[in-house]
C-alpha cells in the first residue's frame, strides 16, 4: 500500500477519533468533577399525598423522604433494586460492569416521591400506595435472569368518578450520581431509543441533556430502551398507548414517559397496565427468544451504508467461532475474508500508485516547462495519464469505497458483547488492550502497559512504507523529505492512536497489514523486474 493510501487511512482514522473527541467527549472534565460516588438524593414529598394517608404509615407526615433501595432481586448477571419511595424499580447493577444510569422505572407522574408500602416474596416485589382517591399496586416479578413482568393496577377508592390519564415514566436516565464515569469513547456508546409505529428513534451520546432533547409524539409504543456498551434496559408496555414524551430534567438527567389511553374510572373500578422489562446483555440471539422485538435495539449506526456491513460483520464473527471454536481466529478470518474480497481494489490501488511514481519525473519536468501555462500543463499531464493508462484517482478511490467497512468494523469490535471476557493467546480479554506486560512503573504517554499488537501494527506499516519506497524515482527534494516523514511519523502516529484500543481491533489490523505488506512486496518485485 503506497504512502497516499496509508495517508488516507490515517486521515480517516483521525477523522473517526476526532469525531469521538469533538462530539462525544466534550465537557468530560466537568462531568468528572461533578460526579459524586454513591450520593443519596433527597426529594420533597408532595403536600397532596401526606405520609399519614398511607396504609400502616406513621401518623406524623414527613417533609422529606429518602430515595434508597429497599428490596433487591439478584439474578445470574444482575442485581435489581426497588424503592418504597415512588414504588419503582430504582436501579440495576450488571455484574462486572460500571454503573448503569437508568433509575425510577415506572413511576407515576406526580407520585414520584410518595411512600409506598412494600414486601418481597421470593423473586417478586409488591408495592402499595393509597390516598383519598386512588390505590396503586405495583408488582414486579422476575421470570428469569433478564426478564421482569410488571403489573400496575390503579383503583378508584373515592365516591366519584375520576379520569385516569397520568403519564407513566418508563425510566429516567440519571448521570448525576454515577459511581464511575466512563471515558469519552464509552460515553459515546450511551444511547436511548424508542420503538414506536414500527420505527426506531435513536439518540446516541446520551449523557448530557438540554431542551433540544424534548420530544412529544402520538404513537403506538412498542418499547423504550437505553443501552451502554454491552447492556440494554428495555421497557415494553403490553397495552395500547397514546404516545410518549422525552424531556430533560437537568443537564444530567432525562425522563422518558409513556402516555396510556384515557380511562374514566367509576367508584370501585380499576385499570391495570402490564409491562415486560428486559435488563441484560445486548445479545440479539437471547433477546429474540422473548418475541418482543428487543433485539432491534442492537444497532451500530443510523446510516445504512455503515449499518448493513456492521450487521454482516456482527453475525459473521460468531458464525466463524462456531466452526473454529476460537474468537481470535474468527477475527483473523474476518480480516482474511475482507482482504480477499477487496484484493482487486487493493491491487488496483497499489499498481496505480506505482505507475504514478514511475511517471513522476515526467510530470515534474512538465511543471517546470509549463509553470506559466496551467492549461497547457493540465493538458500535457492528462495526455501522459492516457498514454500510460493511469487513473489519477486510482490510488485513493478504492480505499474510500472500503471506508464503510472499516467504520462498521470499528463499531462492531467496540460494542460486541460476545467478545467480552474472551481470551486469545496471551490476551485475557479481546475487548481490552492485549497487555502483554504490566510494568511496575509508568511510561510517558503509554502508561504501565506494554501492548505488543499496536507496536506490531506500526512495524508492519513501516515495513510497507519501506517496500513501497524501494525503486522509487524521486527528483524533488521536498518530495524526498515528505517520503521520509511519512515513513517514520505515520506508523508512530497510528501505533499511538491504536495503543489503548481493543485487542480485537489490533488483531484485525495486524492481519490486514500483514496481507497488504505481502501484496506490496509482489507489486514492488514486479516493478523491479520492469526496471531491470
Amino acid at each position: 500500500m503506497e504512502r497516499n493510501t496509508l495517508l488516507a487511512i490515517a486521515l480517516s482514522a483521525i477523522a473517526l477519533f476526532s469525531y469521538q473527541a469533538l462530539f462525544i467527549a466534550p465537557k468530560q472534565a466537568e462531568a468528572l468533577k461533578n460526579a459524586q460516588n454513591n450520593a443519596v438524593q433527597s426529594e420533597i414529598a408532595p403536600e397532596t399525598t401526606p405520609v399519614s394517608a398511607l396504609p400502616n404509615a406513621a401518623s406524623e407526615p414527613t417533609k422529606y423522604v429518602e430515595k434508597k433501595s429497599d428490596y433487591n432481586i439478584k439474578t445470574t448477571g444482575s442485581n435489581i433494586f426497588f424503592a418504597n419511595v415512588g414504588g419503582s424499580l430504582h436501579n440495576v447493577v450488571f455484574e462486572g460492569s460500571n454503573s448503569f444510569p437508568v433509575t425510577d422505572v415506572l413511576n407515576i407522574n406526580g407520585l414520584e416521591n410518595v411512600q409506598y408500602i412494600g414486601k418481597k416474596i421470593n423473586n417478586s416485589v409488591s408495592l402499595v400506595f393509597s390516598d383519598k382517591s386512588r390505590q396503586i399496586i405495583k408488582t414486579y416479578e422476575s421470570k428469569d435472569n433478564n426478564l421482569i413482568k410488571v403489573r400496575l393496577e390503579i383503583k378508584n377508592i373515592s365516591e366519584i368518578s375520576i379520569l385516569e390519564n397520568s403519564p407513566i415514566t418508563a425510566f429516567e436516565i440519571d448521570f448525576a450520581n454515577l459511581d464511575v464515569l466512563q471515558n469519552g469513547r464509552e460515553n459515546g456508546l450511551y444511547e436511548y431509543s424508542v420503538y414506536a409505529n414500527n420505527q426506531i428513534f435513536r439518540k446516541d451520546s446520551a449523557f448530557k441533556f438540554n431542551d433540544k432533547n424534548y420530544k412529544h409524539e402520538s404513537a403506538k409504543v412498542n418499547w423504550l430502551g437505553f443501552r451502554d456498551r454491552y447492556h440494554a434496559f428495555i421497557v415494553k408496555p403490553l397495552f395500547e398507548t397514546k404516545g410518549y414524551v422525552i424531556k430533560e430534567d437537568s443537564d444530567k438527567s432525562l425522563n422518558i414517559a409513556i402516555n396510556p389511553q384515557d380511562k374514566n374510572l367509576a367508584p370501585g373500578e380499576s385499570v391495570s397496565y402490564s409491562f415486560d422489562i428486559y435488563a441484560g446483555p445486548q445479545d440479539p440471539w437471547m433477546m429474540k427468544k422473548y418475541g418482543d422485538g428487543f433485539e432491534k435495539i442492537v444497532a451500530f449506526s443510523k446510516y445504512l451504508v455503515f449499518e448493513w456491513p456492521a450487521q454482516a460483520i456482527y453475525y459473521t464473527i460468531p458464525f466463524l467461532h462456531q466452526i473454529f471454536k476460537n474468537w481470535g481466529v474468527a477475527i483473523i478470518l474476518v480480516g482474511i475474508i475482507f482482504y480477499g474480497l477487496t484484493y482487486p481494489l487493493t491491487m488496483q490501488s497499489m499498481v496505480s500508485m506505482r505507475k504514478m511514481q514511475e511517471v513522476a519525473p515526467k510530470i515534474a519536468a512538465l511543471r517546470e516547462k509549463y509553470k506559466d501555462n496551467p492549461e497547457k500543463l493540465n493538458a500535457e499531464t492528462m495526455d501522459i495519464y492516457r498514454r500510460e493508462k493511469i487513473n489519477p484517482f486510482g490510488g485513493c478511490l478504492p480505499l474510500f469505497l472500503q471506508m464503510p467497512f472499516f467504520t462498521a468494523l470499528y463499531q462492531v469490535l467496540w460494542r460486541a458483547q460476545y467478545l467480552q471476557g474472551q481470551g486469545f493467546l496471551w490476551i485475557k480479554d479481546l475487548t481490552q488492550p492485549d497487555r502483554l506486560i504490566i510494568l511496575p512503573f509508568q511510561l510517558p504517554l503509554f502508561g504501565n502497559e506494554i501492548n505488543i499488537l499496536p507496536i506490531l501494527t506500526g512495524c508492519l506499516m513501516f515495513m510497507q512504507q519501506k517496500i513501497s519506497s524501494k525503486n522509487m524515482v524521486v527528483t524533488d527534494e521536498q518530495q524526498v523529505m515528505q517520503q521520509k516523514m511519512m515513513m517514520y511519523i505515520l506508523p508512530l502516529m497510528m501505533m499511538y492512536m491504536f495503543y489503548r484500543f481493543t485487542s480485537s481491533w489490533a488483531i484485525y489490523f495486524v492481519t490486514y497489514y500483514t496481507l497488504s505488506t505481502i501484496t506490496q512486496m509482489r507489486v514492488s518485485q514486479a516493478a523491479s523486474k520492469k526496471l531491470s
